[in-house]
């Protein structure tokens, strides 16, 4: 999937978890907000040439939202999709 999803408002963790949960382990923060970890994480050189993280962070779920569809698009232009 590309672009941000259904306005960056995706209303309950399920959602990101069933759209990227085969790349991400997402879960709700103890100090509040959420983040992401990615399953198998990138090798550094990989992180800095494409822009891409192996943990993200935000303070809501359409920000987390709008994170996981950014780096979804540039892992799909890396990988020719």
């Amino acid at each position: 999937m590309t672009g941000t999803p259904d306005d960056a408002r995706p209303g309950t963790i399920a959602i990101l978890i069933a759209r990227y949960g085969r790349h991400w382990l997402i879960s709700e923060a103890m100090g509040g907000g959420y983040y992401a970890v990615r399953r198998q994480s990138l090798s550094e050189e990989v992180l800095d040439r494409r822009n891409l993280s192996n943990v993200m962070c935000a303070g809501t779920l359409g920000e987390m939202a709008r994170r996981l569809a950014a780096e979804n698009e540039r892992e799909g232009r890396l990988l020719g999709q």
